[in-house]
């Protein structure tokens, strides 16, 4: 679905059973979603942070990590991805600061 076209149409004030006919949607509530979809997307609105998103904010008791015998670092899920809110398959570059290690999101 184009969401730029649904935006304009919106915003031009094509009423809802055109734009549903058009755009092959079946419901308002599908509409409504759809459009809010759109503008988050757009970055015209900002998205609803669910309950959970804003848990993450909270900071979490640090863990002490150790090197395994393979030489490698074992970081969890719920610290990468719900507390520091990355996701699978994002690359990172490895650089050492002094006493840290940085891992920078590419």
């Amino acid at each position: 679905m184009n969401k730029k076209k649904l935006i304009e149409m919106i915003r031009k004030g094509v009423p809802d059973k055109e734009i549903m006919r058009e755009l092959g949607i079946q419901t308002k509530a599908s509409l409504k979603k759809m459009y809010y979809d759109a503008l988050v997307e757009a970055g015209k609105i900002k998205g609803i942070m669910a309950e959970r998103k804003m848990k993450k904010a909270k900071p979490k008791k640090k863990r002490p990590l150790a090197i395994g015998k393979r030489g490698t670092i074992l970081l969890s899920k719920p610290l990468l991805v719900e507390q520091l809110g990355f996701k699978e398959g994002d690359i990172f570059t490895v650089s050492k600061r002094r006493n840290s290690i940085i891992l920078k999101k590419q």
